[in-house]
């Protein structure tokens, strides 16, 4: 970089031995520059010192001129290293002449080039590096899948799928009867501020090499000082650019709306419209489209982000495929937003509501002349939006949210699968209330959380379901609400997925049908530790669910042997539904120490009861053919057992800049 030129406010010295102790200001303009210049000697120093500053943001010279100064300048230094030969004829005077000549070559160069504004860019970056190490156990034998190490099916290849850990681990089952693994990551942050009225802002992580699915780097997957452990990846970068009409949003970026019920910005939801907001005092108005957004599966990808499909009987079902992302036919072709935000003084308050619609049908696969469709014409529409009160004095704190979603989904073929619903509609409504008080050092908070779940009668999913996940688990996933029990939940919400697997799509654990009761307490030992205990008691909203619903992989039950979980709503339609909705109890208690400036070490330790729902929910593997279930192996259960509570544990340390 020329050493005339930098950032405003730069200071460029030059140090030149002349054996002379002197000091002498100057000052002057040079172009339309104005520039702060000074000649320096310390008493006893045999340097010199010539320095520059731009004033008022601009940039000291061209870039032309600069290249001419670092070319020609070291020339004249050079005379000023005359001082033997110098000496004898009268150093005063000639020190005059040589400062003299040394800053009219300056001011001519300077002068050459056109002197232009600057235009230098403001970057901020801040960032954390997180390591953790997580543990899962079981506290005796009896498992969620029966006793351990016994299997009394038709496969008998199960025996040895013992404990599940959970969700969020690469797999749902080990063999014994814990589990742990250690991982870490690095997320930065920059913030680049161009002018006053456009800033950039995004988010680069740092996880393992060639997944780009929101993974962690696990503790030596890649050893060795050559060995690649990531890919820098961009999850996030947008523009944020303010017009006398408002600020306008664009790019990928956090969608964060009120407690986080249902856009858990913090987490995993993002938005990637267009959006205006524009304020009127305490008032912030806003309005968002997409001019195009992808709505089905598409045979270049292969994925299906909303999950829809012709799946009319709930559970297989092929998607309509087409070609080009490009294809309108499977594109949403009405996709807007609107929301209202108040702020003032103790109270923050809100509304926001979503619209889209779509087209998906067989146009878009090949089928042989006279053949039946791949997949029905469907045309769908969803509506979704959340309404919030925030409030804090100071010393006591109310938040609640209510949430919805509706989602109609029509069929051109009515009788494409016999006794099916058409259309299907799913009306999805949630809530939370959340209040508390801080006294002192301490901090009291109550949480109470309801999410739906799915209708099950007589054996069917009727076509009014109250649960958007029962139709369309991924879209779901999107606005899982992860922040909301997880400072009260280690285990079943965290880690289980409220015995769901719903994970969100940064694969973090939230609830889904589960009514939960919780309370914290945090209590302020010293200014740089937090201790903290936590309870929660949690039941299903809903008994919609056979029994035998979930259990593991085998060439018999579900799939593949892969050490997961199979988990299907209503895999035995002659089965009853689950008349027990208790998820259980759990309490946590841990620490956050704020060891030095920038490194927080955390501690937290959970035990998990699980209720009787999972003994209905969960095949025991001792029940003879446990595999196949009917109504004389009460379809593959053992509603009278006992499981033993999980115990977690997880250390965690953040290094924050």
């Amino acid at each position: 970089m020329p050493f005339c030129k930098g950032r405003r406010g730069a200071a460029t010295r030059i140090r030149v031995d002349l054996g002379r102790s002197a000091s002498r200001p100057m000052a002057g303009r040079v172009g339309s520059t104005q520039l702060e210049k000074g000649i320096l000697m310390a008493p006893g120093s045999d340097e010199l010192q010539i320095s520059f500053r731009a004033k008022k943001g601009f940039s000291l010279m061209s870039e032309g001129a600069a290249f001419l100064l670092d070319t020609f300048f070291p020339l004249v230094l050079l005379s000023l290293k005359l001082r033997r030969f110098l000496y004898g004829l009268g150093r005063e005077k000639v020190m005059k002449r040589l400062v003299t000549a040394a800053f009219a070559v300056v001011a001519c160069v300077c002068v050459c080039g056109s002197p232009v504004p600057a235009s230098a860019w403001e970057l901020d970056l801040s960032g954390v590096f997180a390591w953790a190490y997580e543990s899962r156990s079981q506290n005796g034998p009896n498992g969620f899948l029966g006793k351990f190490d016994v299997d009394n099916g038709a496969g008998g290849n199960a025996s040895n799928l013992n404990f599940w850990t959970g969700s969020r681990f690469d797999t749902n089952l080990v063999t014994g009867s814990d589990a742990a693994w250690s991982y870490f990551n690095v997320e930065l942050f920059p913030r680049i501020k161009v002018n006053e009225a456009i800033r950039f802002s995004g988010k680069y992580r740092l996880s393992t090499y060639g997944s780009p699915l929101a993974d962690d780097y696990h503790t030596f997957d890649a050893p060795g000082g050559n060995r690649a452990f990531a890919d820098g990846q961009w999850t996030m970068f947008w523009v944020a650019a303010r017009t006398p009409w408002g600020t306008v949003g664009v790019g990928k970026r956090p969608w964060v709306v009120g407690t986080g019920r249902q856009y858990d910005g913090e987490d995993g939801a993002t938005t990637e419209s267009i959006s205006l907001t524009v304020p009127y005092g305490p008032l912030d108005f806003s309005l968002a489209f997409y001019p195009w957004r992808r709505a089905g599966s598409s045979s270049v990808s292969g994925d299906d982000w909303f999950n829809i499909s012709t799946n009319l009987a709930g559970d297989a079902g092929l998607p309509a495929e087409y070609f080009g992302r490009s294809d309108r036919s499977g594109s949403l072709s009405r996709d807007f937003r609107a929301s209202v935000h108040y702020s003032a003084g103790a109270i923050n308050a809100g509304i926001i509501g979503s619209f889209g619609a779509f087209h998906i049908g067989p146009e878009g696969t090949l089928k042989a002349p006279g053949a039946a469709a791949v997949a029905l014409a469907q045309d769908s529409e969803f509506y979704h939006g959340a309404a919030y009160v925030k409030y804090f004095n100071g010393r006591f704190f109310f938040n609640s949210e209510g949430a919805w979603m509706y989602w109609t989904d029509r069929y051109a073929d009515p009788t494409a699968a016999a006794g099916t619903p058409n259309p299907r509609y799913a009306e999805q409504w949630n809530y939370l209330v959340e209040l508390g008080t801080v006294v002192g050092p301490a901090k009291l908070t109550l949480l109470h959380s309801w999410t739906p779940g799915p209708d099950r009668r007589n054996g069917i999913l009727i076509d009014k379901q109250p649960a958007a996940f029962v139709r369309h688990d991924n879209f779901d996933r999107l606005l899982g609400s992860y922040d909301v029990l997880r400072p009260y939940s280690l285990l079943f919400a965290f880690n289980y997925g409220s015995g769901l697997n719903a994970l969100s799509l940064n694969g973090n654990g939230y609830a889904r049908d589960a009514s939960a009761f919780a309370g914290r307490l945090d209590y302020a030992a010293a200014a740089n530790l937090n201790l903290f205990g936590s309870l929660l008691w949690a039941q299903r909203t809903s008994k919609g669910y056979s029994w035998g619903a979930i259990g593991p992989n085998t060439t018999l039950f579900g799939g593949p042997v892969d050490g997961n979980l199979s988990l299907v709503i209503n895999r035995y339609p002659a089965s009853p539904n689950i008349p027990d909705t208790s998820l259980g109890y759990e309490v946590n208690v841990g620490l956050d120490w704020g060891f030095l400036d920038g490194w927080t070490t955390s501690l937290i330790g959970g035990y998990w009861q699980p209720g009787k729902w999972f003994t209905y929910a969960c095949v025991d593997r001792s029940v003879a053919g446990w595999e196949t279930g009917t109504p004389g192996n009460f379809f593959g259960t053992r509603p009278n057992r006992k499981i033993d509570p999980v115990i977690g544990a997880a250390w965690s340390m953040t290094f924050a800049f």
